[in-house]
């Protein structure tokens, strides 16, 4: 009878107690390096996205610093008050910049501003001799990449030369600026061998724990020294204190597999009683958070390539897909800018000027093509792809992009209106890259909006009342 019983429950106690082995092998051997992949794959991520950000920041200061004009009034006479008004209260008005500063050739300070709200603050109280001897660093790294840039000068507009970190002091994060003024149709050139450099410090919005952990879903984001950081937390270098020591974003990281082992655990009774529907259910569940790791590394990667207000596809995505379209065939590349834009900003706020930009994007989704590409470069300048159109086409589809956007626009602080400058460069040769494809698409930007300032100063007499710009496109 013993024998025939442990026949009958022989095959359960053998069944179950492999399946505890392997589930112990697995802990062992799999759970640690599982884990582990998902730490370092979310480390890049997040290490990835902070540099995309203050790249995004940084591009947008090139408004203020590729400019003939700021070259004529900060390097070859100064005028106190142009600066004032064009660089200081200009940033200080339109952007998150709180802070600005120019320094001469011999990196001296020439001028500076702090807006008046920030002036008790831990940061920016020390004054702004103090700030901009913390960004000498900066400095020194923008300088060094001037003087590369002489030996190997670019023909026509010239490539943005930045360098930025983000400083803490006791609660306040401040992202710091280096970024050098160029002249971008030469109009007007540096006396010296060194340009004027712009300083600027930009608050971070709430704490910076909370400003990154909120943007990149990190799980009890914290800010500290590396020696701080215990090691079962994920890290990624961010900031620096004012002592120089290296400040480290830390977070709880991801551990699927840990926490498919833990959900497990209730199970075990009933796969020891019903092995097999005990198995089931763990294999699910194991799918199940497989499929939440995708979704999250989904959604991860997407906020890596996608502006966060409009939606539309960023920088990080805009050289794959002109390598893609152009080894296809003939590629228009249109640059477009909003007129208009600014003043908006200035008038409104920058609460109504997202929102503008949120239906701004909606009308280039509805009048470009389905197989046209969209990209937002930052501010208010965007970028499309036209595989498959000529210059000529291409120009006739941005004319009826342009009157979509000349539309009026309700906001909630009323009806507004703006116009659109395009520039537009045809690529029907593989062998050109997306840099130079773009760089040609912007500078005839440029020069679509300079006829069409011209235009204006003419007409001003006659049209006075008339505060919608016809379209313009230009063709590289």
């Amino acid at each position: 009878m013993r024998f025939a019983h442990f026949r009958l429950v022989g095959p359960i106690i053998a069944g179950l107690t492999l399946l505890v082995a392997g589930m112990a092998t697995f802990a062992f051997f799999g759970i640690s390096r599982i884990d582990a992949e998902a730490r370092r794959s979310q480390e890049t991520m997040v290490s990835h996205n902070v540099a995309l950000w203050t790249s995004d920041i940084e591009f947008s200061l090139t408004a203020w610093t590729i400019w003939d004009e700021a070259i004529e009034k900060l390097d070859n006479s100064f005028d106190l008050e142009w600066t004032d008004r064009n660089i200081g209260a200009s940033l200080i008005g339109t952007s998150r910049t709180r802070f600005t500063a120019v320094l001469d050739h011999d990196d001296k300070t020439i001028y500076s501003r702090t807006a008046d709200e920030v002036r008790k603050s831990e940061f920016f109280k020390r004054g702004a001799d103090a700030i901009v001897r913390e960004s000498a660093s900066l400095v020194a790294q923008v300088r060094a990449r001037e003087a590369e840039a002489h030996k190997n000068p670019k023909p026509g507009i010239p490539d943005q030369i930045a360098a930025s970190r983000i400083d803490v002091l006791g609660q306040d994060a401040v992202l710091l600026s280096a970024v050098l003024f160029q002249p971008d149709f030469s109009t007007y050139k540096p006396k010296h061998d060194r340009a004027p450099v712009l300083i600027t410090a930009m608050p971070i919005a709430g704490s910076l724990p909370g400003f990154f952990g909120t943007r990149f879903m990190l799980n009890d984001a914290r800010i500290g020294t590396a020696s701080s950081v215990t090691p079962d937390r994920a890290r990624v270098e961010v900031a620096v204190g004012l002592a120089g020591e290296t400040e480290v974003l830390s977070w709880r990281p991801p551990q699927p597999a840990t926490d498919a082992l833990y959900r497990s655990l209730p199970l075990l009774v009933t796969v020891a009683v019903i092995l097999l529907a005990g198995a089931v259910f763990l294999l699910r569940m194991s799918q199940t958070t497989a499929r939440a790791l995708v979704a999250k590394e989904r959604q991860m990667r997407h906020a890596a390539t996608h502006d966060f207000l409009t939606g539309l596809s960023n920088r990080a995505l805009l050289i794959d897909e002109y390598d893609a379209l152009a080894a296809k065939g003939p590629l228009s590349v249109v640059c477009l800018d909003l007129d208009g834009f600014k003043a908006i900003n200035d008038t409104h706020g920058h609460a109504m000027g997202d929102a503008l930009l949120k239906v701004v994007a909606e009308r280039l989704q509805q009048t470009t093509r389905s197989n046209d590409r969209l990209f937002r470069l930052g501010g208010d300048e965007f970028a499309i792809l036209m595989p498959g159109l000529g210059a000529t086409e291409a120009a006739t589809a941005c004319q009826r992009i342009s009157l979509a956007l000349a539309a009026p626009v309700s906001l909630a602080c009323g009806t507004v209106t703006v116009g659109a400058s395009f520039g537009i460069r045809l690529v029907d040769d593989s062998r050109t890259n997306c840099d130079a494809a773009l760089g040609a698409a912007d500078g005839a930007l440029y020069d679509a909006k300079a006829r069409r300032y011209d235009g204006l100063r003419r007409r001003q007499a006659q049209q006075a009342d008339d505060k919608s710009a016809p379209p313009r496109a230009a063709v590289a």
